[in-house]
């Protein structure tokens, strides 16, 4: 495993270096060399406003660390650019189909998913981008339409990896010890194997590990929550972890964001990941504008409705506890996330009162082994893909940072959730007087699940057309609310 900073603690409990920096007012995010930009975020002195900070949370007990934030540092005008990203896809598949002994053996553990799943290129400008949205006190990605995140039941559906079973302790072996197994099972030379471990200074890895019963999905979400809470903060220059299943989870729920292809001969007995295959890299920039103009028409919050035959949704996944890989230990809060359960969002709890008093590792396993206790339960089905209660973005906005560009907030549409449609300020004898709102949103509605569920071959002329006839649609009407929203003002 590859480590970009820092130690294994919980996020609660993880002290990061002291990043004090004097605020810089206004201006657009450039590019700065990397000796200012270390210079930068090392600084000892802090000027905070105890109202809060301009364009992040205002209310700063959720965001703790948000001082130490790349986002902070992207709103003050200081890009750290794209992070290095760590890949091994285009050397594993290059190594071609495994022997049908060691393909028995790795079904048997299973960690089948993975023989044929990672992605030979990666589109870093996507991922740095999303990374730049990730908060480790929530372990969610911060968006203007709310929170959203990596869970259990997506690493079931992208990776086909198991989620019931113990958490995974990784043993370490002595040079002896490993020095016998690799002579004993790959039948290397007992003098160069003794001469390799020496070299590399012990042994961390056992082979004795390739059987079932471990929660290999838990194990891979808790490694890549760790790595995406060490990027989001301003001085982590790598992205270490598996990125196929980041890349994988943002092609499934945000189906107009990054460039990616649809394979031909996908077959739904196979890791959803492997339905797209990685086209052209796209700009962070472009991204980054992309994110900050989303709404919610154009998330898939539950993207797997037809993948059910195969993985089937399993209560686990509506853990809301710790979880576990070693020393490792990660929240997986289900409950901040609701919408991509299919459930209308509510407030959810701070972190701090789920993962109160940090019980030792045997009370984490007993928790998760005993997961009927500690699921989430009793939440009203949604209405809409994004229904929230009326409270929620109100209170997200108080305590988030829903954009990372530094720009006007009257040209910025502001996106409501179903639910909440109803409560807005915008009188309904404007809808009366301006028929072809409705009408662009009947386009909108229309058109894009056709394009969500694949029916339309992706980069093809029809495909092409119809998102820029969504564009212009959802232009129409998100220009509509911020004039309307402008006229209030005034009057008020």
């Amino acid at each position: 495993m590859v480590r970009t900073r820092g130690g294994g603690s919980s996020n609660l409990d993880r002290v990061r270096p002291t990043a004090s920096i004097r605020r810089k007012r206004g201006g657009s995010s450039t590019s700065i060399p990397n000796q200012e930009f270390e210079d930068y975020i090392e600084q000892e002195e802090v000027e905070v406003d105890d109202e809060g900070y301009p364009g992040g949370p205002l209310d700063k007990s959720l965001l703790v660390n948000y001082e130490h934030h790349v986002a902070k540092q992207l709103w003050d005008g200081l890009d750290r650019g794209e992070l290095k990203v760590v890949s091994h896809g285009r050397k594993i598949n290059k190594l071609g189909a495994p022997h049908e002994r060691i393909e028995a053996a790795v079904e048997l553990s299973g960690l089948g998913g993975l023989l044929h799943a990672s992605y030979e290129s990666l589109d870093r400008g996507l991922l740095c981008a999303f990374v730049e949205r990730w908060h480790a006190e929530t372990n969610s990605f911060h968006l203007p339409v709310g929170e959203m995140t990596i869970t259990l039941d997506d690493v079931s559906n992208l990776l086909h990896l198991p989620i019931v079973g113990q958490f995974y302790t990784q043993e370490t072996l002595d040079s002896d010890s490993a020095t016998d197994l690799l002579v004993e099972a790959l039948r290397i030379d007992h003098a160069l194997a003794y001469e390799e471990t020496r070299h590399c200074r012990g042994a961390h890895v056992r082979l004795s590990w390739l059987t079932g019963g471990y929660s290999w999905a838990a194990a891979a979400l808790t490694h890549m929550y760790e790595q995406l809470g060490d990027c989001s903060y301003a001085n982590t220059k790598q992205l270490a972890g598996y990125a196929t299943l980041l890349q994988g989870w943002i092609y499934e729920h945000f189906p107009s964001i990054g460039m990616r292809r649809m394979q031909a001969l996908y077959y739904e007995d196979q890791p959803r990941c492997r339905l797209y295959d990685a086209g052209k890299g796209t700009s962070i920039v472009v991204v980054r504008s992309q994110l900050d103009t989303l709404t919610p028409a154009s998330i898939r919050f539950c993207p797997y409705n037809e993948h059910r035959e195969e993985r089937p949704f399993e209560w686990i996944s509506l853990f809301c506890g710790y979880l576990r890989l070693g020393n490792w230990t990660q929240l997986h809060m289900p409950e901040r996330v609701l919408r991509q359960y299919g459930y209308t969002q509510i407030i959810p709890r701070n972190p701090s009162v789920i993962g109160h008093g940090h019980p030792d590792t045997n009370e984490m396993d007993r928790r998760w082994l005993h997961f009927n206790d500690y699921v989430i339960h009793d939440y009203a089905i949604a209405r809409h893909p994004d229904a929230c209660v009326q409270e929620y973005m109100g209170w997200f906005r108080s305590v988030s940072h829903p954009y990372v560009i530094n720009t006007d907030e009257d040209d910025r549409p502001v996106p409501v959730p179903s639910d909440a449609r109803h409560h807005e300020a915008v009188p309904s004898h404007h809808e009366e007087s301006h028929p072809a709102l409705g009408i662009c949103r009947r386009i909108t509605e229309t058109l894009q699940p056709l394009l969500d569920h694949g029916d339309v071959v992706e980069g093809s002329p029809v495909w092409e057309g119809i998102q820029v006839a969504i564009t212009l649609a959802r232009g129409a009407t998100d220009e509509r609310a911020v004039y309307v929203r402008r006229h209030a003002r005034r009057n008020d």
